[in-house]
């Protein structure tokens, strides 16, 4: 075992408790705008609906911090069980979990104290994979306590050890921090509070966490005390963690090594091969991770130090501290983990230094990084409904702490999260992370730029969008030839002009992909490429519609139908819709440019839309709904009942008029709005047998949030009434026995139609409880971005 000493501070006095104020409780004022009317009325329903539900059936309840940032505390017992309405198992996570980040980490903290530590700068990994348990971390902390001779130990992270109990452990996780109060013993407690650092900048960060540990003594005798923290070092691909640790084709192995300082340790990774591969260059696009980083484990130097060591062993970095207590007396210690670009622990103090520069080092009950944290997120403090606040203040949050740095493509893009990137390891699909950058067009158009040129870095030379990549920017070969990823391109770049007119973007060269053959485009001649690619590669049908080609939004589509034998034929009304919707804004954002050479862009742009303007019309006639998809004349979808994707964009469509748009709106809502607590369900009935669920009866954030992206332009006031039933608050109010809902949520919520207010997973795995929901980009950062539009 190699030793390093690191330190504890000595205080006299508690920290403060986490103040309770801007909750679900309270009622929000009436404001002077559009929402005025409905606001107060609005709320006290949902508080006597919250009222009239047991409060212990609630997992926990909203708080503010000292910093006025919203906190959440759970105060549920643990593992988490709960049923649905038929009394069957709901399969929530048992330990639930919430997520803190910057741009070059990402750290999921459990309910229990355990947390899972997250890279995505070359591929996903999880450092601290629990093997062979998936979608979990490894973390161990305990408390030995000596008292007349005799030595107790109380571990407490996991679910055997004391946090699982809300009446000893109190669980608090906010912006930027999680805390953990522990009561160990007579007048004896114990404060944990992980803290992470926000990024200042695109393609920055610190990638490292703080944990503070502080111990009081309440007591009227000293008290001696051992604290022991441990980080089980095991790097595994979330592309790689279905697959039993025999069989992986790439491991890694840990080398640990200790500072003869004896402050900091290091575990070294590198790969290993266990089969034949073509090994590639460090830079060049890969499935697997060759270049893993190296993990650290450090202490705040201290002139007040007292004895203590930094460890390692065979698989993992440890410390360890022996402290006596006076009464009355409260010590701090200040462990720092985290991610380092060197196999060597050389510059190491250089990145804990950074790391605590600005940090608060003054006992916290939100964490080291408030101030920081409060400067990056928007100014709110004028909005007067408080649940409303609090939910966007948490969703930006949610948005900057979840967006990642890529190596490969040297651009920072927010990932649509939840299973496709922390369960699948996949960077899927671009239109979903062009989507999540809309609210940053309001709130760090550096970020949204970032998005941006990320995924026009996954531009083939004819235009061609990727749909995304896995691994080390490796695009896999698979069956989606998508026929949208233009347009969602399109969509948020004249938005990102519109509200930032940063016309020079026009002008910014951007590498196509691959991005290691180094050949650059401005982002102009790209879009002209992409939307020659959509013109003439995607195409319209028989009817002037665009194709769908195999995929649109809907990945699922061609499940029952080959589109070897479709492909030529079927037509997509939300691709459609979108043209309509999109082209208008990109236009017109184009004209304002000026000087850009984007005059014959523009005409054929109009051309383009013009055609698909008179086709999709003419096919929607004077009916109250647009339909889905023809396949060809005879597979026509979405005709008789009403379908959600194409509608939101339908309602955004410039030419139709602001009454034509209200009657649209009603009667689509009457079918699939009406009948829902929660939102606007995606069928008014199912298409395939093995419905209603997901795709085919489940409510989507990405299409509901549309619609009120729609409204804003011409009932501002229903646009406010969709965004409280769309949101935690609501959810909670109907399903307070749930907990994916309360904070977070997947990119879908089954409807009422089967398993109402439950994640449909798709992917089957042994144990449902162990799949990763929660934490997509879109019940985030569409809410965000809605938010700031009705503000407009």
């Amino acid at each position: 075992m190699q030793s390093t000493t690191f330190s504890f501070r000595s205080y006299t006095t508690m920290p403060a408790p986490v103040s309770v104020g801007a909750g679900m409780n309270e009622i929000p004022v009436a404001r002077s705008d559009g929402r005025s009317v409905m606001i107060r009325s609005k709320w006290l329903a949902l508080l006597f609906v919250l009222l009239s539900v047991s409060s212990k059936a609630q997992p926990g309840e909203w708080a503010s911090s000292s910093a006025g940032l919203p906190v959440y505390k759970y105060t549920g017992r643990l593992p988490f069980q709960a049923v649905d309405k038929d009394g069957k198992d709901a399969q929530l996570p048992e330990d639930p979990y919430f997520l803190l980040g910057n741009y070059r980490m990402t750290l999921i903290p459990h309910v229990s104290g355990t947390y899972q530590f997250i890279t995505a700068e070359r591929a996903w990994a999880r450092i601290n994979a629990d093997d062979p348990q998936p979608n979990y971390g490894r973390a161990e902390a305990s408390l030995s306590i000596q008292n007349g001779g005799q030595t107790r130990k109380i571990d407490l992270l996991g679910l055997k050890s004391m946090a699982v109990d809300p009446t000893i452990t109190q669980r608090q996780f906010g912006v930027g921090f999680a805390r953990y109060t522990y009561a160990l013993d007579t007048g004896l407690h114990c404060t944990r509070t992980i803290s992470v650092k926000p990024s200042p900048k695109i393609n920055a960060g610190n990638p490292a966490f703080v944990v503070t540990v502080a111990l009081t003594n309440g007591g009227s005798q000293a008290r001696t005390l051992v604290y022991t923290e441990r980080l089980p070092v095991n790097y595994v691909l979330m592309n790689l963690q279905m697959t039993p640790g025999n069989k992986r084709p790439m491991l890694y192995k840990a080398r640990f090594t200790a500072d003869k300082s004896r402050q900091w340790a290091v575990a070294a990774l590198s790969h290993q091969a266990t089969t034949l591969l073509s090994a590639p260059a460090e830079n060049e696009r890969y499935l697997y991770d060759v270049a893993p980083p190296t993990v650290f484990m450090a202490v705040k130097p201290d002139k007040d130090a007292v004895a203590a060591t930094v460890r390692t062993d065979s698989n993992a970095l440890g410390a360890e501290a022996t402290v006596t207590l006076r009464p009355g007396e409260t010590r701090l210690f200040q462990l720092v983990i985290g991610l380092h670009d060197q196999p060597n622990f050389r510059s190491v103090p250089e990145q804990v230094n950074d790391l605590f520069a600005g940090a608060d080092l003054n006992p916290q009950t939100d964490g080291l990084f408030a101030r920081q944290w409060k400067a990056r997120l928007p100014d709110l403090s004028a909005e007067q409904d408080e649940v409303m606040k609090r939910e966007m203040l948490w969703n930006a949050h949610m948005m900057e702490a979840s967006a990642k740095y890529s190596v490969y493509y040297r651009e920072t893009f927010i990932p649509q999260g939840t299973v496709y990137s922390y369960h699948f390891g996949d960077n899927i699909a671009n239109r979903d992370h062009l989507q999540a950058a809309l609210p940053a067009c309001y709130t760090n158009p550096e970020l949204a730029k970032s998005c941006l040129r990320y995924v026009l870095k996954h531009t083939e030379p004819d235009g061609e969008v990727k749909r995304g990549n896995s691994g080390f920017g490796y695009t896999q070969p698979g069956i989606y030839k998508e026929s949208d990823e233009q347009l969602f391109l399109f969509n948020t770049l004249s938005e990102y002009l519109r509200i930032t007119r940063d016309y020079g973007f026009l002008n910014e060269r951007v590498e196509l992909y691959p991005a290691e053959h180094g050949k650059t485009e401005t982002v102009l001649n790209l879009i002209l490429k992409q939307f020659v690619y959509l013109r003439d590669e995607i195409g319209v049908g028989p009817n002037g519609l665009v194709k769908i080609l195999n995929s649109d939004w809907s990945d699922s589509f061609f499940l029952l139908y080959s589109p070897n034998r479709y492909i030529w034929s079927a037509e997509s009304h939300l691709n459609s819709a979108m043209v309509l919707a999109v082209f208008p804004k990109l236009i017109t954002q184009l004209d304002k440019a000026g000087g850009t050479g984007a005059t014959p862009l523009v005409k054929a742009m109009k051309d383009y839309h013009d055609a698909v303007e008179k086709a999709y019309l003419n096919d929607l006639g004077n009916r109250t709904f647009s339909a889905r998809a023809y396949l060809n004349a005879k597979l026509r979808f979405g005709v008789e009942d009403v379908t959600m994707e194409p509608q939101g964009y339908l309602l955004q469509i410039p030419s139709l008029p602001a009454e034509r748009k209200k009657e649209i709106y009603r009667y689509v809502y009457s079918k699939l709005g009406a009948p829902e607590k929660l939102g606007l369900r995606n069928r008014e009935r199912k298409f395939w047998d093995n419905g209603p669920h997901g795709e085919d009866g489940g409510i989507w954030y990405s299409l509901e949030y549309p619609v009120v992206a729609a409204l804003a332009d011409f009932d501002k006031a229903e646009g406010w009434r969709l965004m409280r039933k769309f949101s935690f608050a609501n959810f909670a109010t109907h399903f307070p026995q749930y907990w994916v809902g309360h904070w977070t949520a997947p990119d879908e919520m089954n409807s009422s139609m089967l398993r109402e207010g439950l994640y449909e997973f798709w992917l089957r795995i042994p144990d449902m409880r162990k799949a990763f929901q929660g934490y997509c980009s879109h019940p985030h950062t569409w809410p965000l971005y809605c938010y700031f539009k009705l503000n407009e």
